[in-house]
């Protein structure tokens, strides 16, 4: 723990400087977009920018892909290891690296890094990464299908320096570039980190010419020991206690957990995946150094809506614990090339809702919890020539624009975005069509798609594309994961989003229609036979072959029964959800534009009964002890308290005493399993889990109210359930009051 409580820096100066600083990174992220010519940064953002002190720790990131900038610092660190002698650092050096096993996600996130000197001494690091289309290997783009290990993927690149006495190293540029399919968008890609490196290092260097080099530092450890100081009193706010989140990922014929127990003593954090599964051959795997990155911007963006996104102060409240040999920590030579939209997405989205858990039950901060971001995207990487006879590779990515995760008092934002990449974005469908042989016949928000709740999730979106003037796209890699299994979960009750779709229907008439003037803007309307893909798969697109892809949305919060009929209404008026669908899962009967309000009530408790009549009863039911005071609240729906005879207890709200505190009270539940389809429209329509996946519901044993769910496996047992440190003495009655 920091022991310097005082900053060095004047503290209005402090705010002034810190403010610049953290604008020299949207600067520089901006210029990275202006001078590169890829659509993944021109269009989309899928990049970051980072500004860290001489030993590598982050002090500022930018707001894009958040684990593009963690991750910058693991690049700079093996660098201050292993260069410091030969080939040394010098000022005006810059090393490039993509390797995973020093500290980047996958291949194709290429970092640069670049030192700041002043009068020749080491003051500081600044480092740009940008998602590269292709950095070569025998699948064009990210995903190298087939792979067996990492030397089946792109190729390696440690730390580099390509950067001398401030001149570009032809030779290892020529060397990087030749092994890319697209080397001229790679070049601009380098050009582009060089400027927003050179920028940031020009703003770092005003802010050293008005400090002084050891008021730069100075500066730079305030930053980093504010975010230790407000991360901790953050913590202090929050009850000790245990939270658990899993997931499933698929992966060619197997489906691997990922299972996270969040732990929170006092004032720090640990982060267990024990229960992890073995790690895979290739492709899907997370480096342990990824994983310490990535996660800290996990936290950051969960955490730190008040706090400056300094993860090197931050990261010193974490700890990490994963077993050698897992999907997290694999042994090298494991494969990591679609790392990021694999378990990249879904570690970030079970990690946060785990801290969602825990932010729940703090009181104080519940209505920052939110049910899951897209643990998983929809993607394809698209490779041939183009309208312009030009060889082109494109990374369509539309899934980026997954729903929000339900918030406890608000529905998720409608294609919200990755949880982990606040300012990324989706290009234009006229940029994608300008540049590609493509055709867009729509891209809009599909109805039904965010998880139902008490709060929904945000919807995801939906999209339909043709080859247009050019005969054929030979290379077509569709890839995902979120496939069989739903990869964002719902919160205290709440359904899951959509899983991921792709669907093709081959050597259809539709251009006929279109010249006819017919826009079909339906899939089903299209008159030929559907192929659907699984989570990854390689295939072609020709003239007259249509494609859709469905990405998911947000996971829902609390039980769809208790929503507010009027926001099912509204929901249904604006195309958010189906009619069945405000029916089915929100019990809610309307007519004419209206609900009706003796019907819905009827239909709602006829549905709460119909759970408890179905329902697996548990083997032991406790006794029921009146409430003498109230404690904190799981969520909105159930809460503990003592009781009368002096002992803690779990509550529902209608009263009803669900189990004692010593216990799981998850095994004190009457609970439901059920095929995903049952719990929304696009929810694994196809039942493509063919039963070996479904979702368990509990259930309030009085009321029937739906206190929980969980995304299963047969074999599998049940995560226990959260435990919350309890204390009947606490004198600080904010952090004691139940939500409400």
């Amino acid at each position: 723990m920091t022991t310097t409580t005082s900053r060095k820096t004047d503290p209005i100066q402090y705010e002034i400087l810190r403010h610049r600083l953290q604008s020299a990174t949207e600067e520089a992220a901006v210029t990275m977009k202006r001078v590169s010519g890829s659509p993944v940064a021109t269009e989309i953002g899928d990049l970051n920018v980072s500004i860290m002190d001489y030993k590598g720790d982050c002090v500022l990131l930018g707001q894009y892909s958040i684990a593009k900038g963690t991750t910058l610092s693991k690049v700079v660190k093996d660098i201050l290891s292993h260069y410091q002698d030969n080939p040394g650092i010098q000022e005006g050096d810059a090393f490039i690296c993509n390797d995973p096993y020093v500290g980047v996600m996958h291949q194709n996130d290429v970092a640069l890094v670049m030192p700041y000197f002043r009068d020749g001494r080491l003051l500081a690091w600044v480092g740009a990464e940008i998602h590269q289309v292709d950095v070569g290997g025998p699948t064009p783009g990210q995903v190298q299908l087939g792979a067996k290990d990492i030397f089946g993927e792109a190729p390696l690149m440690p730390p580099m320096k390509i950067l001398q006495n401030g001149k570009l190293l032809k030779d290892v540029e020529r060397n990087y570039l030749r092994k890319s399919r697209v080397p001229e968008l790679v070049a601009l890609d380098l050009r582009a980190k060089l400027a927003a490196c050179n920028g940031l290092v020009h703003n770092v260097a005003l802010i050293a010419d008005q400090l002084g080099s050891d008021g730069l530092l100075d500066f730079f450890e305030d930053i980093l020991n504010d975010a230790e100081r407000l991360i901790r009193a953050k913590l202090r706010n929050i009850p000790n206690g245990t939270w658990y989140s899993r997931a499933y990922m698929e992966f060619e014929d197997k489906v691997y957990p990922i299972v996270v127990s969040l732990t929170k003593e006092d004032e720090r954090m640990i982060f267990d995946f024990t229960g992890t599964a073995e790690q895979a051959p290739a492709t899907i795997n997370m480096t342990f150094e990824s994983l310490e990155a990535h996660l800290c911007g996990s936290v950051v963006t969960s955490l730190c809506w008040d706090i400056p996104w300094t993860t090197g102060g931050i990261a010193r409240v974490i700890e990490i614990r994963a077993e050698e040999g897992t999907l997290v920590r694999p042994r090298f030579p494991a494969g990591v090339s679609k790392s990021t939209t694999s378990i990249g997405l879904l570690m970030g989205s079970v990690v946060r809702l785990a801290i969602s858990k825990m932010l729940l039950a703090s009181g104080v901060y519940a209505d920052r919890a939110m049910a899951g971001w897209p643990g998983s995207k929809a993607q394809e990487e698209l490779h041939g020539i183009n309208q312009y006879g030009q060889h082109f590779g494109a990374d369509i990515l539309d899934g980026m624009a997954g729903g929000g995760g339900a918030r406890t008092y608000k529905d998720g934002i409608d294609t919200g975005g990755l949880g982990g990449s606040p300012k990324v974005g989706i290009a234009n469908v006229e940029d994608y069509e300008q540049q590609y042989p493509l055709l867009y016949l729509y891209r809009r928000q599909l109805p039904d798609s965010g998880g139902a709740g008490m709060f929904r999730g945000g919807n995801g979106i939906d999209r339909m594309y043709i080859v247009h003037d050019q005969e054929e796209i030979p290379d077509v890699v569709m890839h995902s994961i979120g496939s069989k299994v739903p990869a964002t979960a719902g919160l205290a009750g709440g359904h899951p989003a959509a899983t991921n779709q792709f669907m093709i229907k081959r050597a259809t008439n539709i251009e006929e229609e279109l010249h006819s003037g017919n826009l079909l803007l339906d899939f089903d309307q299209v008159d030929a036979p559907a192929e659907y893909h699984g989570a990854m798969s390689r295939t072609n697109l020709k003239r007259g072959d249509v494609y859709r892809s469905i990405s998911n949305g947000g996971g829902g919060y609390g039980d769809p029964l208790h929503r507010d009929p009027e926001l099912v209404v509204e929901d249904l008026r604006l195309g958010r959800i189906s009619a069945d669908t405000a029916r089915e899962l929100y019990g809610v009967i309307i007519r004419d534009g209206d609900w009706q309000q003796t019907e819905t009530a009827e239909l709602r408790e006829q549905k709460r009964r119909g759970r408890l009549a179905l329902a697996v009863k548990p083997a032991a039911v406790c006794n029921q002890v009146p409430l003498a005071r109230k404690h904190r609240h799981i969520h909105d729906l159930m809460y503990t308290g003592l009781g009368t005879d002096g002992r803690p207890y779990y509550y529902c709200n209608c009263g009803c005493t669900l189990a004692a505190y010593e216990g799981d009270y998850l095994k004190h539940l009457p609970h439901l399993d059920v095929p995903f389809r049952k719990t929304g429209k696009h929810v694994d329509p196809r039942e493509t889990g063919g039963g070996e996946f479904y979702i368990r519901l509990y259930y309030c044993p009085e009321c029937g109210t739906q206190l929980n769910s969980e995304i299963m496996r047969k074999g599998d047992d049940p995560l226990p359930g959260d435990r919350i440190e309890l204390s009947f003495t606490e004198t600080n009655e904010s952090a004691a009051s139940p939500v409400t």
